[in-house]
């Protein structure tokens, strides 16, 4: 009889919790909305790491920021978190978009360093050739110039 009991306890203890994980929450963000919220997490993260004494300096609280942005709080995101985590198919789908969104910002960097150098070069090359010309055109009208230098 204990068996029988326990055994029932054990199935209504689990079928309470799967019930539980699929209630949709009240306030649940949506996915566009999350994708967008963990992209900005990352983001923040990823700079936090590079130079936080920028962020320090100028007041910025990071998961303040976020918040007050998506004008969401924390109980909302963790319970949206939580309610996504339960269906992997789209926790899989958002994340997958996070890395997606994150691989094109990358792309795009990289492409701006690498127009911004090309840029500087041109600029350095232009700089060079306006230096010798203003020599030699210096030069000509003085030619006494380099003589009293070398002297």
């Amino acid at each position: 009889m204990k068996k029988i009991l326990i055994i029932t306890l054990i199935f209504c203890s689990c079928n309470f919790f799967n019930e539980e994980k699929n209630n949709i929450p009240e306030n649940l963000i949506s996915e566009e909305k999350m994708i967008n919220i963990i992209y900005d997490m990352s983001l923040i993260s990823v700079s936090k790491g590079i130079n936080k004494r920028i962020l320090e300096n100028n007041g910025m609280k990071p998961k303040t920021y976020i918040l007050n942005k998506y004008k969401i709080d924390s109980l909302q995101f963790v319970n949206s978190n939580e309610y996504y985590s339960t269906d992997l198919e789209k926790y899989l789908y958002i994340y997958e978009s996070v890395l997606t969104k994150l691989e094109l910002n990358k792309e795009i960097v990289i492409d701006t360093i690498e127009k911004i150098r090309a840029k500087r070069a041109e600029r350095s090359k232009q700089i060079i050739l306006e230096g010798q010309k203003n020599d030699s055109i210096d030069n000509s009208k003085n030619p006494y110039r380099s003589v009293l230098l070398k002297n």
